[in-house]
């Protein structure tokens, strides 16, 4: 199977780089949804809007709080496209099997159906954890395209497995100009793979040169301009730090860093941020890597957009591309600024964007109860902390029963007495 689309892929290669006059549209599409109502277009108001969601780390029993958020959010800004930023399932919760992580899949993906809106999705770190253990026995590769099988079954899904290359769930989508006729922006689709080393993942080698030789054939069908491009990925460039300025010592308002590249010091983002803040110490890999040069000299992508790093909601400018933090939608791991983060794109103007972060405590109606499962993984609090309550609870009540017959045995000793 492998094999055979990595033959489809070189040739598809080949002939796009032989004939800039064949519309990119035509390989770079997914091909497992070729019907028009699914074609990516401006309205004909020139608009395009994408709602990114990140992080709702999900299981098999939704948490009402993300859907609520969900729900809410793609009622009001009526979003183009839906992008699934990553980790959106828990992957690791205690029991996971492939029938419950398609049932969290398939949950969490049934607000977006019932809609009938298009949606991408590119995998994190955690994903396909709890089906690599020993109980499920399954490579990464083969997790990840058992996941992205079941996010296919959904008409609307634009999400494909990509070329053969490292990671699964590389690819692009183009959108159209609102008659339809000409391919005016492109959404590049990175998986950020989980881990590297004793780090955390980044895009490899083969992914960037990938993405190299597709950004040329864009450009090749374009008149030899770079196509306007978004880019979304789990996991942060290192070079988010550089929107942010550093001390030696916790200070008011700076967090400690991440990585080992950045853990020395502490940080807070630059006062001329265009948005948001750094709630944290960003994650990227321990390694540094080209990922973010190769987009300044393609030159094509005006802006990227991270998951991962969960209370974050930055937004700064580095050598004219705008780099970006999703906070998390989801409840059942850590975080304190839960939200998405909407983009609007203007045909009349392909050079820049516009976005705003929706906050979880302007979105829902209700006020969000603190409880251990806000503050940690699913896994902690139905497996540790409520067996520690219900036994502390347990004990308490043995303690008291007993202090209370030690108490009442006295009494009857000295009423014998």
């Amino acid at each position: 199977m492998k094999l055979l689309k990595k033959a489809a892929a070189v040739l598809m290669s080949c002939t796009i780089l032989a004939s800039a006059a064949i519309p990119l549209s035509a390989f770079a599409q997914p091909q497992q949804n070729t019907e028009a109502s699914m074609e990516l277009k401006f309205n004909e108001n020139g608009e395009f809007k994408i709602l990114a969601v990140a992080d709702t780390q999900d299981t098999d029993e939704p948490q009402q709080e993300m859907l609520d958020i969900l729900n809410t959010t793609l009622d009001d800004v009526q979003p183009d496209l839906v992008v699934f930023l990553g980790d959106n399932t828990a992957g690791w919760w205690k029991g996971v099997t492939k029938e419950k992580t398609a049932t969290a899949i398939r949950k969490l993906i049934a607000p977006v159906d019932a809609r009938k809106i298009p949606f991408a999705i590119v995998y994190g770190n955690h994903d396909h954890e709890g089906l690599i253990d020993e109980n499920n026995g399954m490579t990464e590769e083969e997790a990840k395209e058992f996941m992205l099988s079941v996010y296919q079954e959904f008409p609307t899904c634009l999400a494909i497995e990509g070329e053969e290359m490292t990671g699964c769930g590389t690819y692009n989508l183009l959108i159209k100009d609102h008659t339809g006729t000409k391919d005016v922006f492109n959404l590049w689709m990175m998986d950020s793979n989980p881990y590297y080393e004793n780090g955390y993942g980044f895009v490899q080698p083969d992914q960037r040169d990938w993405y190299i030789r597709t950004s040329n054939a864009l450009k090749e069908a374009n008149g030899g301009v770079p196509l306007p491009s978004l880019l979304f990925q789990h996991i942060a460039v290192p070079e988010v730090y550089q929107l942010a300025d550093s001390t030696d010592s916790r200070t008011d308002g700076y967090v400690h860093g991440n990585t080992e590249m950045f853990k020395e010091k502490y940080w807070k983002a630059k006062s001329d941020i265009l948005q948001g803040k750094f709630e944290e110490g960003p994650c990227p890999a321990d390694v540094a890597h080209d990922q973010f040069e190769t987009w300044k000299t393609q030159g094509d992508i005006i802006g990227a957009f991270f998951g991962h790093d969960h209370p974050n909601d930055y937004l700064g400018e580095l050598d004219g591309i705008k780099l970006c933090a999703v906070p998390a939608a989801g409840y059942y791991s850590y975080g304190w600024n839960h939200g998405v983060r909407t983009i609007t794109l203007n045909e009349n103007d392909l050079t820049d964007f516009e976005t705003e972060i929706l906050n979880a405590d302007d979105i829902l109606d209700y006020e969000v109860k603190p409880a251990y499962k806000n503050k940690h993984g699913y896994y902690e609090y139905k497996h540790i902390f409520l067996p520690a309550v219900i036994g502390g609870s347990a004990g308490i009540v043995a303690l008291a029963a007993a202090v209370t017959g030690i108490v009442l045995f006295i009494k009857k000793k000295k009423k014998s007495k």
